[in-house]
């Protein structure tokens, strides 16, 4: 029998942290250039002021708070967080407010370059004394402050183009959201001018909703015509506004209904695991459900048939996954998680198409729910994320998942058949401290894993570009997800990333509540890490799709092991996490390494295009016995092993080459495209990475993992990283070889079925 069919398996190793090192790496970069010298740039700025001295004098009472925002428009070079110009920002009394990209156009080859602008708040005292600063003697101003005047484009205002994000050329009236920027204990009288201002343009009062957030903006929704933004497009404080769809239960995927050939569970036990569902409630009578999904708490509204039909349905692939998997006349086990309904749809107001209502509701729940760590969400507003702007939805889900250590997985949406832009993934899966899942299919002829072709697909934002960020069974036209019905003797066949979502949700959850090792960012990594991604991450699968069972997510082979290091960072801080390969190992043929990182971070929703405060950039180093040598005026380094080179090493240092701080770095596989490789995910929460090595090149791998916060952030960030190392040949064991050498490690403890469940 072939080894593959017959292997034993193994738990998956934990407190990997243990292993982990203090460490310091060199940092180097060139020279910065500058477009422009400082006389050019002097020149220039001066010009933007007297012109913004002049717009400013035109904006209407109506429309302005005493402090103008203003942008301060970089060129493209200096889009890093590192060359925001304080200095200018300081000598200037300008308050940073927040930031965004700006697509500057490029007439000249007729195409947009990505730039930065940032917002700052001025008056006619803080333009004076930048005026005041830059008719002073070159030679007394600091270095720092010329350089961040060089690296200016534009000093202006937001255009009203820049403000109004995603209408159509048809649109004519619908519900909006409007972000506000923050005036900190002025925002009362902001909120006040802006509602006035809606109020005479015709604006009902009723429909408005509000929602400020004491580390972000003032998110605003209302229904309005489009002569009503027109009219309000110029209102200084105003930071973007863009159009809220909502289709919640769309009836377009349901193919048909079969016969139900299923016996209900016993009702002999439930579990202790919870999965929270935010939905539209579900029918407590179906005998699927009794004793196993309870809802208890609800909005004000009336439940409707249709949103009780998808909550049902949600709930019921949360428990039992995809029906068609399960032979006819089976009865079904007791399932190994539970579920807590939360109905938050309809809204109470049938004309509420922002889901102010239901965020509110979630915003209340999600806190003091402490026997709840997984949340499903396979419900949001149709159409696709905008990258200058951040909807609340998104950032309330980041905000809570960071906050209360939570893990939300949210559905991407279904328009991935339509012509991009309008494909890529809705709102609130774009969140970075969570999962947004898509869904697959299968080729009809080849039987290949495929892109279900109405699941949404990447880039995500800023700080989580890959997304969606896994794939589940979804089912299509010819090959359906099979669903429980209100009619409880039938199931339906159905399709769409409702239904995937809540796979990975309940798995997610199993894993949490049989293993006591781990928290929600650990099962977060195990699933990305645990994914097939078919040797390419993409914009369509993401980091690939879930499969598998909870089983075999916390096991290994005995040659193909896996660690687990859940652990914290300062931001500039370093560390060393040695990849646990026995010292005397007779290594043979190649030897793979993966590694899955996932980073909780918190999210700044002033600054989108530097969303995530934290991330952690990772490097490989496959022999701990080579090293760089360089000499001052050598152009090319040598790479050299200390032990085996130890004399030419001694020759060369007497000529004055140096031995790097760090071993020599190998790259890993490289998955990005020109685009992600031009823009970085170097801020992402997650990174995925594999790398194929000769035994011969390996002697005591290590990762250095550098922490990096911005946006002022100090706070430390949690992680974790799950790597496996795969050494087809080695001769022994290689799970009980580390084991005996790393003694600090753990075989994970993973509960059997009947530790989990409670009689009922």
């Amino acid at each position: 029998m072939d080894k593959k069919e017959n292997r034993t398996k193994f738990p998956i190793l934990g407190n990997g942290e243990s292993l982990i090192e203090p460490t310091k790496r060199n940092f180097g970069s060139g020279p910065t250039s500058f477009p422009r010298s400082f006389s050019e740039a002097k020149v220039k700025v001066k010009k933007d002021i007297e012109v913004l001295r002049q717009t400013i004098s035109k904006i209407p009472s109506d429309k302005r708070m005493e402090d103008i925002i203003v942008t301060v428009r970089l060129h493209e070079k200096f889009l890093a967080k590192s060359y925001t110009p304080n200095s200018l920002f300081k000598e200037a009394s300008f308050e940073n407010i927040g930031s965004r990209r700006w697509r500057k156009p490029d007439l000249e080859n007729n195409e947009e370059i990505l730039s930065k602008m940032h917002f700052v708040k001025v008056n006619h005292n803080s333009l004076d004394a930048l005026d005041r600063v830059l008719n002073t003697s070159e030679d007394r101003l600091t270095k720092s402050f010329k350089q961040d005047i060089r690296k200016l484009d534009e000093l202006s205002l937001l255009d009203g183009n820049e403000i109004m994000q995603g209408f159509e050329s048809d649109w004519e009236e619908g519900t909006v959201e409007f972000v506000l920027h923050p005036f900190g204990d002025k925002n009362t009288e902001l909120l006040e001018k802006f509602l006035e201002l809606l109020r005479n343009n015709g604006v009902s009062m009723d429909t408005i909703r509000i929602k400020e957030y004491p580390d972000g903006p003032i998110f605003l929704s209302a229904f309005v015509k489009r002569s009503v933004l027109n009219e309000i497009s110029n209102f200084n404080p105003l930071r973007t506004v863009h159009p809220i769809k909502v289709n919640l239960f769309p009836s377009l995927r349901n193919y048909q209904s079969n016969k139900l050939d299923l016996i209900p569970p016993k009702g002999e036990f439930s579990s202790k695991i919870k999965v929270g569902v935010f939905d539209g409630g579900i029918d407590k009578t179906n005998p699927f459900l009794i004793n196993y999904a309870i809802e208890k708490e609800s909005v004000p509204s009336q439940p409707v048939i249709n949103a009780i039909k998808h909550g049902t349905q949600v709930a019921g692939v949360v428990l039992y996954g995809d029906l068609n998997q399960y032979a006819p006349g089976t009865q079904l086990k007791d399932p190994l998680v539970t579920v807590e309904s939360f109905r938050v749809l309809p809204q109470t107001d049938p004309k509420d198409f922002d889901l102010y209502e239901a965020i509110d509701f979630i915003e209340n729940i999600v806190p003091y729910r402490n026997d709840i760590d997984v949340y499903n969400l396979s419900f949001g507003p149709i159409g696709p994320i905008y990258d200058d702007e951040v909807s609340r939805f998104t950032y309330s889900l980041d905000r809570m998942a960071w906050y209360h250590r939570k893990l939300f997985v949210v559905a991407v949406g279904n328009d991935g058949d339509q012509p991009a832009p309008l494909n890529r993934v809705q709102a609130p899966s774009d969140l970075v401290n969570g999962l947004g899942v898509g869904a697959f299919s299968y080729d009809y002829n080849s039987r290949e894993v495929i892109r279900a072709s109405y699941s949404c697909v990447g880039e995500g934002r800023e700080g989580c570009k890959v997304k969606p960020d896994l794939c589940a069974f979804g089912g299509d036209e010819r090959f359906p997800i099979h669903l429980l019905s209100l009619t409880h003797n039938s199931k339906e066949l159905s399709a769409g990333t409702s239904f995937s979502s809540p796979i990975i949700s309940g798995k997610a959850a199993e894993i949490l509540g049989r293993c006591n090792q781990f928290n929600a960012l650990s099962a977060r990594a195990l699933l990305i890490h645990t994914a097939n991604h078919m040797d390419n991450v993409n914009m369509e699968l993401g980091y690939g799709i879930i499969d598998k069972s909870v089983d075999d997510i916390l096991s290994c082979d005995e040659n193909k092991v896996t660690i687990v290091y859940s652990a914290e960072i300062n931001p500039t801080g370093m560390a060393k996490l040695p990849l646990p390969l026995p010292l005397n190992a007779e290594l043979k043929g190649d030897i793979s390494f993966s590694w899955t990182i996932a980073t909780l971070s918190k999210a700044n929703p002033l600054h989108v295009e530097d969303y995530t405060e934290s991330a952690i950039e990772d490097t490989f180093y496959p022999n701990s016995q080579k090293y760089n040598f360089s000499k001052k005026g050598i152009k090319n380094s040598r790479k050299l092993h200390l032990i085996k080179d130890k004399k030419e090493i001694e020759r060369i240092t007497k000529e004055g080459w140096q031995q790097s701080l760090q071993p020599a770095s190998s790259s890993p596989v490289n998955y990005l495209n020109e685009q992600a490789r031009r823009l970085e995910f170097k801020w992402d929460t997650v990174v995925k990475k594999w790398k194929n090595m000769r035994s011969s090149s390996i002697d005591q791998p290590f990762l250095i993992l550098h922490g990096m916060g911005r946006n002022g952030s100090h706070e430390r960030m949690e992680y974790a990283c799950v790597v496996t190392i795969h050494a087809p040949k080695y001769s022994g064991n290689l799970h009980e070889d580390i084991l005996n050498e790393y003694k600090v490690l753990q075989p994970i403890s993973v509960r059997a079925r009947n530790e989990i469940m409670v009689r009922i």
